[in-house]
């Protein structure tokens, strides 16, 4: 065979090599160096995990809604209706479709109304003119609490009718940063349920009276290990949850001053240690992820965790032990030594008495008397008037309905404490159960450990330096006001005239002059007048 004829062939020899070399290569870097995957897309992402997180809480929703019958719906609705607006609930909260109180009588719509009146303000520039800058200027000062408490819109959407029907029964300090505690209210239990079933009713989901609808199913007991109780901690803090709450006296890594930065929004942040009992573990979970769907408005920020993140926290909040201290004892508190100093009214009525005191505690022709004037949050009125020093000295009516009237500022014993100052001194003991420190949480008591209540319900009780101004005011014998103050004619406010009168000294009770003094009788300023008059 000549060369001529094999050089073909040892050229086919030759490609078949080259192309070998090249597979072989090919191979070499297919197995090392894999094709880059397509970044991902993270509108897509996003739109993933508002899927998942809807559906988790629409399936969250759906097991706790029932169907309630409509007739059977709108009557406890109705009664229960009834029963907050009768033990006047909507004083300060907002509760579904419930009309709130006017303006005058609703404690926080009127100090979040006032105290938002700039001085540059058409309305404040009118009322000064009216009353005077000062007045103004005392108003806003005084204005310390009851600028935001807890809504209650739908609250039977997350939280156990079983639950609100106990709580409303026998309260105790939900908010370590909210120096406003829930009131106590003498309420009977068939007042509570009726309370219950209505916020039941409202969210449709299971009456807990077992009439209109099943109990809800029993919440399933789920082991939860340590290490995924220390993953939802870690979740807590590392998403800020723990920015306005606490969960009794765990380490949160924040301190309560930490808290105290975040104002209202801490405020009205519950301490989570009490969670287990308030609510049920997939409600939990939803109102983490999305509380929106709960109550629009609400002010808890919505956390961006994925579903499984918020059984994390979830299961934290339900295991984890809490880290109690043991109940305090029962206080016996005594009162501070009273000031050795001359002591009038008009500092008694700055200092407490008009400050505080009075808001519930108003005279009969203002718009609203007040629940401790003419009764209220189902406590019988006494008629305990302390806008000015006639009717304060007038006393309480004495319970039974004889009409009889005793003072408060004297002691219902021989050598026992002026009835004011006690009830201010009960206060402290019912704070055992009402005020507990954020960080220094610890096994509450059953009850206030007082039948009788203390003064300012619902409030911090009084300090020891107002105390022993009072103190000494009532053993200087309670001197009455020198001058008149106010403005005459005007019947609601600060600017109620205050002035002597005939008894202008003394503790004892006296009843109101048949012969009222001429600074009580003046007529109003014409602005005040009804029209045509």
């Amino acid at each position: 065979m000549s060369a001529l004829s094999t050089r073909p062939r040892a050229l086919h020899v030759a490609l078949l090599a080259l192309l070998s070399a090249l597979a072989v290569a090919a191979l070499a870097c297919s197995g090392s160096d894999p094709a880059p995957e397509p970044a991902p897309d993270p509108a897509a992402a996003a739109a993933s995990l508002t899927a998942q997180r809807g559906a988790f809480v629409d399936q969250a929703l759906a097991q706790n809604h029932v169907d309630w019958p409509a007739a059977a719906r709108e009557a406890v609705l109705q009664e229960g209706r009834a029963t907050i607006e009768r033990l006047q609930c909507n004083r300060c909260h907002t509760i579904d479709s419930i009309e709130p109180s006017s303006r005058p009588t609703h404690c926080v719509s009127c100090h979040q109304w006032l105290n938002g009146l700039a001085p540059d303000d058409a309305t404040y520039t009118k009322l000064a003119g009216r009353y005077g800058a000062d007045v103004m200027e005392r108003y806003q000062r005084n204005i310390v609490h009851y600028l935001g408490v807890p809504d209650l819109t739908r609250i039977g959407a997350r939280l156990s009718p079983a639950w609100i029907e106990e709580y409303i029964q026998n309260p105790h300090d939900l908010r370590p940063m909210m120096e406003e505690t829930m009131v106590r209210s003498q309420v009977s239990p068939a007042d509570a349920r009726a309370i219950a079933r209505y916020f039941a009713a409202v969210a449709e989901t299971h009456d807990p009276a077992g009439e209109h609808t099943a109990a809800p199913p029993a919440a399933a007991a789920v082991h939860v290990s340590a290490e995924r109780v220390e993953a939802g901690r870690l979740i807590f803090t590392r998403r800020g949850c723990n920015l306005c709450h606490t969960v009794g006296n765990v380490d949160t890594g924040k301190t309560r001053a930490d808290l105290l930065r975040m104002g209202a929004a801490a405020r009205l942040a519950p301490n989570l240690r009490f969670t287990r009992e308030r609510m049920r573990p997939e409600l939990t979970a939803a109102w983490i992820l999305d509380p929106q769907r709960f109550h629009p408005e609400t002010g808890m920020p919505q956390s961006n965790l994925t579903p499984e993140e918020a059984e994390t926290v979830r299961d934290f909040l339900f295991a984890v032990d809490p880290r109690l201290g043991p109940t305090p004892p029962l206080p016996t508190p005594v009162l501070p030594p009273a000031v050795d100093r001359p002591v009038s009214w008009a500092e008694v009525k700055e200092s407490t008495l008009g400050r505080i005191c009075v808001h519930c505690h108003m005279n009969d022709h203002e718009r609203d008397n007040g629940p401790g004037n003419q009764g209220g949050y189902g406590w019988p009125g006494v008629g305990l008037r302390m806008r000015t020093y006639e009717t304060l000295v007038s006393g309480q009516l004495v319970r039974g309905g004889t009409g009889q009237r005793v003072s408060v500022l004297v002691p219902a014993v021989p050598g026992g404490v002026p009835l004011l100052l006690e009830a201010m001194l009960l206060r402290r003991v019912e704070e055992r159960r009402d005020r507990v420190e954020a960080f220094a949480d610890y096994v509450l008591p059953p009850d206030h450990g007082t039948e009788r209540l203390g003064m300012p319900m619902g409030l911090p009780s009084i300090p020891d330096a107002e105390l022993a101004v009072l103190r000494a005011w009532i053993e200087q014998g309670c001197p009455g006001p020198t001058e008149v103050t106010g403005m005459p004619g005007i019947d609601d406010g600060f600017l109620v005239p205050d002035g002597p009168i005939p008894v202008n000294h003394g503790c004892a009770q006296r009843d109101l002059s048949d012969a009222r003094p001429s600074w009580a009788t003046q007529p109003p300023p014409e602005w005040a007048r009804p029209a045509g008059h």
